[in-house]
């Protein structure tokens, strides 16, 4: 069709994004046999690789470059071995945001310390990852479990390593990841309501959350009240 003297394509755009999610299947299907027929460490990692780069469109998902791109473990393996090949622990950064994140300790961690004693983990900036990929994932209507996995033994780990392991937390599995380390330690929330003499929160208070207390009155005990504000990303 010409238009003004210019041809013009119509692009079908449910077709793109139906075409788009095969080829991103296929890049997973190729990862999940290597795997099941145990092939070689190197070439597992290869194809983890590309299917992360694919998954994520070919570009930094932090600020967006196209150059130079690698698929960075949000949690590093020398933490959690088992997560190492898993979708939900990987994300396309450029060259310039994955040098930041490695800045410092980049050695393998002694696990006799406490984590991230070293700031060698870096919690707050898996938190951060684990949250813009969460986006990145709504935004571009791409998340499925299979792209976007974590297993119930890592969240498990994030959650005993914050203090939560009788909690649940809401979303998809890289959002309930971005929650629990969001969340401030249970050790050191219960400290700070034992000095103020209330009974500590009896469920994570989500991003925006609030704990009240309310002053005595008649000499009766304070009371305290749980608000939470924060909406699911993705309701699973």
């Amino acid at each position: 069709m010409a238009m003004f003297g210019m041809k013009v394509r119509f692009s079908d755009e449910r077709g793109d994004d139906i075409r788009n999610i095969e080829m991103i299947s296929t890049k997973l299907v190729k990862l999940t046999a290597a795997l099941a027929a145990d092939l070689s460490h190197q070439r597992c990692l290869r194809l983890w690789s590309e299917f992360i780069r694919k998954r994520d469109g070919h570009r930094c998902v932090d600020c967006h470059s196209r150059l130079r791109l690698s698929a960075h473990h949000i949690c590093r393996k020398s933490l959690l071995k088992s997560a190492e090949f898993q979708t939900g622990n990987g994300i396309t950064l450029c060259s310039s945001c994955h040098g930041q994140i490695h800045q410092g300790f980049n050695g393998r961690p002694d696990l006799g310390l406490p984590v991230d004693a070293q700031n060698g983990e870096k919690l707050r900036t898996m938190e951060r990852l684990y949250s813009i990929l969460t986006d990145d994932a709504v935004e571009r209507g791409l998340m499925r479990e299979e792209f976007y996995f974590l297993s119930d033994e890592v969240l498990m780990c994030f959650k005993r390593m914050q203090g939560y392991d009788w909690a649940d937390f809401p979303g998809a599995r890289i959002e309930q990841a971005y929650l629990i380390l969001a969340e401030c330690e249970s050790s050191i929330r219960e400290s700070m309501a034992e000095a103020e003499g209330v009974p500590a929160p009896d469920r994570p208070l989500l991003p925006g959350g609030m704990y009240l207390v309310f002053p005595a009155r008649d000499g009766q005990l304070r009371e305290t009240a749980v608000v939470q504000t924060y909406v699911p990303r993705w309701k699973v």
